[in-house]
């Protein structure tokens, strides 16, 4: 677990972690970000694993997608609640 005192691996797991939960703040989720976020996180996870090795490639997949789903549950709750405020309040 060596991986943890890299700054290395610390600066590509904020990149994909800032990858994975940019699109769920968009107003429309369109396929082409969505490609495009899945192939950047898929490149910091390689590169993940090429430097520290495939442990810390486990760790920072698991994180990432955590991280977006959570992201987007929380996006389309708030979303759900806005529009059925608006709807009640008209």
């Amino acid at each position: 677990m060596d991986f943890f005192l890299d700054l290395t691996w610390w600066g590509l797991l904020s990149c994909a972690l800032a990858a994975a939960i940019v699109p769920a703040f968009l107003q429309k989720i369109r396929i082409t970000v969505l490609t495009a976020t899945a192939l950047f996180c898929l490149a910091m996870i390689t590169a993940m694993y090429f430097i520290t090795g495939m442990v810390s490639a486990i760790a920072g997949s698991a994180l990432t997608l955590f991280a977006g789903l959570t992201a987007l549950l929380v996006t389309l709750v708030i979303s759900g609640i806005n529009t059925m405020l608006k709807k009640r309040y008209r």
